[in-house]
């Protein structure tokens, strides 16, 4: 029920719903129920941008992840990590993230199809992140593992998005014109003019 008022955009409802799928994973001992409701809270809470608690349960969550080794699940507490520093335009704390949720999708080997979507999940971030720090070269080369990946599993939308960022990116660079500038070269050629018609 919480995924589906979570979907729908309910979060509010969402929240409630994930309260009570952890308090019965607790309840009954469910440590990866556990992970996964304190994931899904997160989820929720980052998406009504209360980012303090999104942090807290992801903590919790990542907690209870490397405690049963589950690699995909860490990997994916820190993509979602790095979504909450997106938001938050802490850019070099989201890229931290990405990578060490990399490296650990590269570590894990016999990638099922949702870990490969995992894992180029957290390229596209990685990408919007090195953009934002002014480092497209490197973000052009995220965005197309992430569409190696996406286009392994045939995902025609995120292909389309990250082709969409690529395309942004090869994009020359239009001068940039200071109106300031502009203005000043015209008031010193003005005076130029001026002054060689005084003469």
């Amino acid at each position: 029920m919480g995924n589906c008022y979570n979907s729908l955009g309910e979060y509010s409802k969402a929240i409630k719903y994930y309260k009570q799928s952890l308090l019965i994973a607790q309840e009954i001992n469910d440590r990866n129920g556990e992970s996964n409701s304190l994931n899904n809270l997160g989820n929720a809470y980052t998406s009504l941008k209360d980012y303090s608690n999104a942090i807290d349960h992801y903590k919790q969550s990542l907690l209870i992840k490397r405690e049963l080794g589950d690699g995909n699940g860490e990997s994916n507490c820190l993509n979602n990590f790095s979504v909450v520093f997106l938001d938050l335009e802490q850019y070099r704390q989201a890229i931290e993230y990405l990578q060490h949720s990399l490296q650990i999708q590269s570590k894990l080997s016999q990638c099922k199809s949702g870990e490969r979507r995992l894992e180029a999940n957290a390229w596209i971030n990685l990408g919007t992140a090195l953009v934002k720090i002014n480092r497209e070269l490197d973000a052009l080369g995220a965005y197309r593992n992430a569409r190696e990946l996406y286009q392994d599993m045939e995902l025609e939308k995120e292909i389309k998005l990250c082709n969409n960022a690529i395309e942004r990116l090869s994009q020359p660079k239009a001068p940039v014109i200071y109106r300031r500038g502009f203005w000043a070269w015209l008031r010193q050629l003005w005076r130029w003019v001026c002054s060689w018609f005084r003469q």
